[in-house]
């Protein structure tokens, strides 16, 4: 084994205790020493090391909840400035700390699992960021939503809960979940991936009328999808089904402007299309 190879997989830091146990020998770790630093006992960490993995290490914790959420290739918008940690002690004083954790964690790193990851982030982080996580880790099969629901039946837990009653498991982005809580937080009837007869799939369909596609950095990737994409919604138009395009910049810094157009769209064509 090429320790320095090993200890860079982890991240540039470990605890002496795991590079033993991985078949490193004592002069090998001695060397590693000699390249890094120890930042606490028994820990060895290289000068260009996950700055992450070295504050959970250093504090004997795990990295959780929106602290673990692209470690995991979850959704999230911004993490969290303050790191989350899992810990089992009560002296905490600069991170957010959570201290239940049900299942094992990651193997290697200081990383709590993608389910306590999750348990955590429905229980603590902002609304949008939380189902965010929920929903890509549903949908993408990575956790089962009975299990969440039965882990979250406790009197303490009516947030969590509530938090992962939105999470659909039918977006496709983070921002196409932040943009349909701000219209199901309007009031509106938000259907989610609706198909509509000629058109094809929509990202969202508000009160059954206006259309909302919510465009990633791979949009009109070439010209045959432009062309394509030019189709659908002329044919949305021509059945009475105005559209509205935003580059996700317009729903995570401007979300008031979202809002007045798609309110303004169901006041114009709303008598039109159902009359009144």
């Amino acid at each position: 084994m090429d320790a320095l190879e090993y200890l860079r997989s982890l991240g540039g830091v470990a605890r002496t205790a795991a590079l033993l146990r991985a078949g490193a020998s004592k002069r090998e770790v001695a060397a590693l020493a000699a390249l890094g630093v120890k930042p606490a006992r028994g820990i060895i960490a290289l000068p260009d090391c996950n700055p992450d993995y070295l504050f959970a290490l250093v504090h004997n914790g795990l990295l959780t909840c929106g602290s673990a959420a692209r470690a995991h290739g979850l959704w999230i918008r911004d993490v969290p400035l303050r790191r989350h940690l899992a810990v089992a002690h009560s002296r905490v004083t600069v991170f957010t700390a959570h201290r239940t954790l049900r299942f094992p964690a990651h193997g290697t790193l200081p990383i709590a699992s993608l389910e306590d990851t999750v348990l955590h982030a429905l229980g603590c982080l902002p609304l949008s960021e939380a189902v965010s996580m929920a929903e890509c880790a549903i949908r993408g099969g990575q956790v089962d939503r009975g299990m969440l629901e039965d882990l979250l039946r406790g009197p303490r837990s009516a947030r969590a809960r509530r938090a992962l009653s939105l999470a659909t498991a039918t977006a496709e982005s983070q921002p196409e979940v932040e943009a349909r809580l701000l219209f199901v937080a309007r009031g509106w009837r938000v259907q989610v991936q609706a198909r509509i007869p000629g058109v094809g799939r929509v990202d969202l369909l508000i009160e059954g009328l206006v259309i909302v596609e919510i465009d990633g950095h791979a949009f009109h990737a070439d010209r045959a999808a432009f062309v394509e994409d030019r189709r659908r919604q002329n044919e949305a138009l021509r059945q009475g089904y105005p559209t509205l395009r935003y580059p996700p910049e317009v729903v995570w810094r401007d979300p008031d402007r979202l809002l007045r157009d798609v309110e303004e769209l169901l006041r114009i064509w709303g008598p039109r299309r159902f009359g009144g």
